[in-house]
């Protein structure tokens, strides 16, 4: 709030002095409307005659230039096309020259004496010399074919020599030899002046002519010695029915692109192969770059539909002049095939390059007609200025007097919001008035504000009778913690006069208490008994449940029973009365201390896992019975493990296996095998370590919701006499 005069100003006087305001703005709209439509009727002849003149401008330069734009990139194209064809149309020959030659030495070689090839030759470089290349790690005087097609060195050394356009021609076979003649031997010999192996079959031109299976066009590649970027025509050798090679001839760019180089500023000329790729152009940037054979794209693919539409139809006829819109530009383009390859010759040019003139004459035009308004424009606005001198007159006195007179209806409100302030900083709570009561919304507001404030105390009461709930429960809910835990063996060594085995346990629950719970015990001076068990459910009634359940499993081993019959004996106690339908999963085995025979029964619970003196942590396959609680009458058979001395028992419950991590992945029992064996030979309580430690690396911060307890026994071997 801010105090203007004596006079505060904001909340509802700024509201009013807004809707004041947006009165006398809309005068000042339908003043400034009124005025633009009387200007816009006096001004209507001269507009409406200048808007014609322009469209019939605009008409007839379009029509004029789209007239001679067609005409002249037409034939322009055309022409283009034409010498391409001628040119392409040399290189295709020589190619299938080539090819015929080649297929002809090898279908009659059988008379004909093989002749010897010759290394590149350094000395022969920069004249046509005819030589031989071969692949890491082929003899070429094995060749089956090389020495018949030497035969051709004498034609092919002509080829390259009266054609300014082939910058080198081969037969590449398919024993990783190639037959070549250009004028660079030197650029294919290593500092040490031997030969750089050439790997013929791996290049672009041998394996496309082999998959087209006729004549192929490589797009642009880069030459493998020399560099230069250059295209490959290839065609495959066949002879006697049998594909025995390629025949190529290498073209650079440069001789071949004389009909491209004569593009302009904003008219530019491109060469697109029947892959859709640009192989010549003045390389502009845009989709129309020239690149790479295998990083170039092909614009029939484009996003561009307009434009794939326009490639696709180009590589097959002509397509008369077409406005295409490329990188944000609008485009004349004009396409015509070259047939002897099936590639196209574009000539595209700026739309708005041909609209320059249109655009200049239209500025002309309008500059005469701004001038001879302009005298009517400026006393037009000395008028609109004197009108608007007085809409601010207005708008002043206005808001002047709606500031008062708010003021004057907002005081109670200003005075409730002060109290309300206040009670914030005191601690008491806001009341009632007489101040209040101005028989409006004022009033409904503070009484609203007394209701809230009499609800504001009773939660305050009901709140600190919550929390006092909340605090006697975490204090029960602390002391069966402590209870539970001290019902488990948590001394250890348990046994330290017993050297004959050692043992380890260990028990995190999810929750304050949990439903798992382990045991060890000595029977008697022979027997140790071990249980490990998972309560279903969590919480105080599992905490309940195994207490009960750990007790009884006790009680009955201790009388000497069997571990199958232990478990029958206190399946039947549970079952008795188990209205809850709660079951518990256990595993017990009693150790037969000078013999190492481990006695085992398993009612639904995890396979054990055992290490042999020698071995690493295998699982071990066991029968299982039926849950504790889950039926009367159940009958629980037993097995025996006899444990070497160094041998080591693990078993545990799901929440080491079933740990999951941010992602819901589990654990697993492959990670807790592998978190087993990466510390086998340790002690049962570094084993158990490395394992919790495993299952805390892949579970991060992930919440857990199963309690994960596990034992570790080392059966050492009985005590020897002493003498």
């Amino acid at each position: 709030m801010k105090k203007i005069l004596g006079i505060t100003f904001g909340g509802l006087q700024k509201r009013a002095i807004v809707l004041v305001a947006s009165m006398i703005l809309l005068l000042v709209a339908m003043f400034i409307g009124i005025t633009v439509y009387q200007n816009r009727t006096l001004l209507n002849v001269v507009e409406k005659t200048r808007v014609e003149q322009q469209t019939a401008i605009s008409e007839m330069s379009q029509q004029t230039m789209h007239r001679v734009i067609e005409s002249s990139l037409v034939s322009s194209t055309e022409l283009k096309a034409n010498l391409a064809d001628n040119a392409f149309s040399e290189i295709v020959g020589s190619t299938r020259m080539l090819e015929t030659m080649a297929q002809g030495i090898l279908e009659n070689r059988e008379s004909l004496s093989p002749l010897p090839v010759d290394l590149p030759d350094a000395a022969k470089d920069g004249t046509s010399s005819a030589y031989v290349l071969c692949e890491e790690g082929v003899d070429c005087t094995q060749s089956e074919y090389l020495g018949y097609i030497a035969h051709l060195s004498a034609p092919m050394i002509a080829m390259h020599r009266n054609s300014q356009k082939i910058d080198a021609c081969y037969i590449g076979l398919r024993d990783g030899t190639d037959f070549c003649v250009d004028e660079k031997a030197k650029s294919k010999l290593d500092a040490t002046g031997a030969p750089i192996p050439f790997p013929v079959r791996e290049r672009p031109w041998y394996d496309g002519a082999l998959r087209a299976g006729d004549l192929y066009f490589t797009g642009i590649t880069v030459d493998a010695f020399s560099g230069k970027l250059l295209i490959t025509c290839s065609v495959p050798v066949v002879a006697d029915g049998e594909t025995v090679g390629v025949a190529g001839v290498d073209v650079v760019l440069d001789s071949v692109s004389d009909f491209i180089s004569a593009s302009e500023q904003g008219m530019y000329s491109y060469l697109i192969n029947d892959r859709g790729q640009v192989i010549l152009g003045p390389n502009a940037g845009g989709v129309f770059r020239v690149t790479l054979q295998n990083e170039a794209e092909d614009l029939r693919d484009s996003e561009n539909k307009a434009l794939a539409s326009f490639i696709e139809t180009a590589l097959s006829a002509p397509t008369g002049l077409k406005t295409v819109a490329v990188d944000g530009k609008d485009y004349y383009m004009v396409g015509t095939p070259v047939p002897t390859v099936g590639w196209a010759v574009v000539d595209v040019v700026e739309k708005n390059l041909t609209e320059q003139p249109e655009h200049a004459l239209l500025s002309a035009y309008d500059g005469i007609n701004e001038d001879a308004t302009a005298a009517f424009r400026k006393e037009s606005a000395k008028t609109m200025r004197f009108g608007l001198l007085l809409l601010a007159l207005a708008f002043l006195i206005g808001n002047a007097a709606a500031m008062i007179a708010v003021n004057r209806m907002v005081k109670p409100i200003r005075q409730m919001t002060e109290d309300i302030a206040e009670s914030g900083q005191n601690g008491r709570l806001f009341e009632m008035q007489d101040k209040y009561r101005t028989n409006d919304e004022i009033e409904i507001l503070a009484e609203s504000f007394d209701d809230l404030s009499k609800k504001v105390r009773r939660y305050i009461r009901d709140i600190t009778a919550i929390t006092a709930e909340k605090e006697r429960i975490g204090t029960e809910l602390a002391l069966a913690t402590r209870i539970q835990a001290d019902m488990l063996p948590s001394i250890f060594p348990p046994y330290p006069d017993r050297t004959e085995f050692e043992i380890y346990a260990k028990m995190d629950p999810a929750k304050e208490v949990g439903g798992d719970f382990y045991d060890f015990f000595l029977i008697d001076d022979d027997h140790l008994g071990v249980v490990i068990a998972d309560v279903s459910g969590k919480g105080i009634p599992a905490a309940l449940f195994m207490m009960g359940s750990k007790i009884l499993v006790q009680n009955y081993a201790m009388t000497g029973m069997s571990p199958g019959k232990v478990l029958e004996a206190v399946n039947h106690q549970i079952c008795q009365n188990n209205r809850e339908q709660m079951f518990v999963t256990v595993w017990l085995g009693i150790l037969d201390i000078p013999t190492g025979k481990l006695t085992c029964a398993n009612a639904g619970h995890e396979y054990p896992v055992l290490k042999t003196p020698d071995g690493a942590f295998e699982l071990y396959h066991d029968k299982h019975g039926f849950v504790i609680g889950g039926m009367d009458g159940m009958r629980y058979k037993e097995y025996e493990i006899v444990l070497e001395p160094g041998a080591k028992l693990f078993v545990y419950t799901d929440g080491v296996p079933e740990a999951t991590d941010a992602d819901k992945a589990l654990f697993g029992t492959e990670r807790m095998l592998a978190a087993l064996n990466e510390c086998r030979d340790g002690s049962p309580d570094a084993i158990l370590k490395n394992v919790r430690a495993e299952v805390d690396a892949f579970v991060g911060d992930a919440e857990q919701f199963d309690d994960l307890t596990m034992v570790c026994l080392k059966y050492v071997g009985p005590n020897k006499p002493t003498a």
